[in-house]
């Protein structure tokens, strides 16, 4: 990916940056940070070119959400309702695939977005919480999400427009790069979505967000991708 694009570490390493540094404001958070590109650089190597600090932590946690009909939903305080969801798998094998072009995230998202009326998801989403266990995957799976271009990713964390502050927060909750109880770490991207839906984030609020995405992934580098998109509203 980073070779095809000609992304560069450092841009990399602005993800994490960003994502720990978040991670101060969420008591949930193993890895509450206070970084530089040059810390995650100078960090040992783990496996070329990801370093310590472009890697996950790895712990045991739970969650859990209750889905309601909308009857029940209507008569609960601060309902979520979910405007659209959609699930893809391509092949297993790695080598029948484009890692660098995660064609299971872009279909998932297409099917939610349809299913949300969304047709300009960086004008129409709020804040996103992806799955990013590690820093390239977050721009990697911002472009399969359609907030960009193949290979512009990236640029979205050096600029600052995915910053608590920007044009749209991604992982103010600092990510699975913060805090990664494996199993549940997707769903934990879909609670943390809520929570700002419902303007329950705490200190990690994106101030008047109504609209969000959540987006998790299982198999080999990504092989299948859900996408939700939540709102406080009806």
């Amino acid at each position: 990916y980073l070779n095809r694009y000609g992304i560069t570490e450092e841009a990399i390493a602005a993800v994490s940056v960003k994502n720990h540094g978040n991670a101060r404001n969420n008591p949930y958070a193993q890895l509450p940070l206070s970084i530089t590109v040059g810390d995650v650089m100078r960090s040992r190597k783990i496996a070329d070119p990801l370093k310590l600090l472009d890697c996950c932590p790895i712990s045991d946690g739970a969650a859990a959400i209750i889905i309601a009909n909308e009857e029940v939903a209507s008569r609960t305080k601060h309902p979520v309702w979910i405007k659209g969801v959609a699930h893809c798998c391509e092949d297993y094998l790695l080598g029948d695939r484009d890692l660098s072009n995660p064609q299971a995230l872009r279909e998932a998202a297409k099917r939610a977005y349809a299913m949300a009326g969304i047709t300009k998801p960086l004008e129409e989403i709020d804040v996103a919480e992806i799955l990013e266990p590690f820093s390239y995957m977050e721009p990697l799976w911002l472009e399969g999400l359609g907030f960009c271009e193949a290979g512009c990713g990236a640029s979205l964390a050096v600029k600052g427009v995915t910053s608590m502050g920007g044009k749209m927060p991604v992982n103010p909750s600092g990510g699975a790069l913060s805090a990664n109880p494996v199993l549940v770490a997707g769903l934990a991207r879909l609670i943390e979505a809520s929570l700002q839906v419902r303007g329950e984030a705490g200190a990690r609020q994106v101030s008047g967000a109504t609209t969000a995405l959540a987006q998790g992934f299982n198999g080999p580098c990504g092989q299948s991708h859900c996408v939700w998109i939540v709102s406080g509203k009806k």
